[in-house]
């Protein structure tokens, strides 16, 4: 009757060297930079569709303005006086700044088209060209882009 035999010590370090390698490369993924850059894409194009929805609930012109000043961002207001920009008068909803707090190591690239994306009472987008808004990590080793459509859809690309 022969006995189970376990692992060499050979077998083992071949292994664990394979083991290490994977991690290894696996890394690049996981970094936090990367994962704050995916999120904050995520939660771009979640604002896109929260605008259209405020716009629809309060019967009003809603808009989300862009600024590519210091790393950053961006805020969703109503348009009170429906001139299509974020300005005097106008009530902030929410304004998000990247390069600080949770979006600490995210900035706002570029945007390319409409700096401005305004929504009337029905959710239907106003004057609105595709646009492409890049958001990378602080390096600039790492990006996504949000599409918005002419429709004022939203996908990560």
């Amino acid at each position: 009757m022969r006995l189970p035999r376990g692992f060499t010590l050979v077998e083992l370090l071949i292994l664990l060297t394979i083991l290490g390698v994977l991690l290894t490369l696996g890394m690049g993924y996981l970094r936090s930079d990367r994962l704050a850059v995916n999120q904050a894409a995520q939660s771009l194009a979640a604002q896109i569709t929260r605008a259209r929805l405020e716009a629809i609930r309060r019967n009003a012109f809603v808009g989300l303005q862009f600024s590519t000043a210091g790393a950053g961002g961006y805020t969703l207001f109503v348009d009170a006086n429906r001139n299509g920009s974020y300005d005097t008068g106008d009530t902030a909803i929410q304004s998000i700044t990247f390069g600080q707090g949770d979006w600490g190591q995210v900035r706002l690239q570029s945007v390319s088209g409409a700096s401005t994306l305004v929504f009337d009472p029905r959710g239907i987008a106003q004057a609105l060209n595709a646009t492409t808004v890049t958001l990378s990590n602080r390096a600039g080793t790492y990006s996504k882009q949000v599409q918005i459509s002419p429709q004022g859809r939203a996908s990560v690309q």
